[in-house]
């Protein structure tokens, strides 16, 4: 259906003078990425608002997001699966920040962890690419890598920030983002979506 709408509307803009010039299936291509995520962002808002986890699912989602955009990592093969896995997971992502708050402690020591473990993931393999965009320019690679290095730390100062605060709902749902965006980098990431 997504992929139908894109194409009417790629013919409809490459009717336009000013679009002649453009390829047709690239414009479809286009335009496909950005209904599909629009749609999924507004599904992923629609049901945590239903669910009364709004401010976590989408502190989870940022932050998911953020470090996403520079490092990179593992897709799903179809927008269906990209749409059936990201929704829920978001979804769950803010209802268990929301409903399971576990202890300051043990919390920070997870914070922690995936704080290290986010620095050699990001040193190891980000930019994470796929077959169609892989980054072979080793000055953008480290440009990426430097600039992921940078969201983590301003994501480990706004979890602080939560951990002083005393929101831990929140606190959890950065981890939650984070832990997600720095799995999908590694290579079990690659394979878990590969099975999907």
């Amino acid at each position: 259906m997504l992929r139908k709408l894109s194409r009417k509307l790629s013919l409809m803009l490459k009717a336009q003078p000013e679009c002649e010039a453009f390829d047709s299936e690239i414009i479809a291509y286009g335009l496909e990425i950005i209904l599909g995520s629009a749609f999924k962002f507004v599904s992923i808002v629609a049901v945590s608002i239903v669910l009364g986890t709004f401010p976590e699912t989408m502190l989870s989602l940022i932050v998911f997001a953020s470090i996403r955009n520079f490092a990179g990592g593992a897709h799903c093969k179809t927008y269906f699966m990209c749409y059936m896995t990201g929704v829920p997971l978001f979804v769950i992502n803010g209802v268990l920040a929301k409903n399971i708050i576990l202890p300051k402690i043990p919390l920070t020591i997870i914070g922690d962890m995936i704080l290290i473990a986010g620095l050699f993931i990001t040193m190891k393999w980000a930019p994470a690419g796929t077959q169609k965009k892989a980054i072979a320019d080793m000055e953008t690679r480290n440009k990426m890598k430097l600039i992921t290095i940078v969201i983590l730390a301003a994501v480990f100062l706004l979890n602080n920030t939560f951990f002083i605060l005393d929101r831990m709902s929140y606190f959890q749902a950065v981890l939650l983002g984070g832990f997600e965006a720095l799995f999908f980098i590694s290579p079990m990431g690659y394979k878990l979506l590969n099975v999907i």
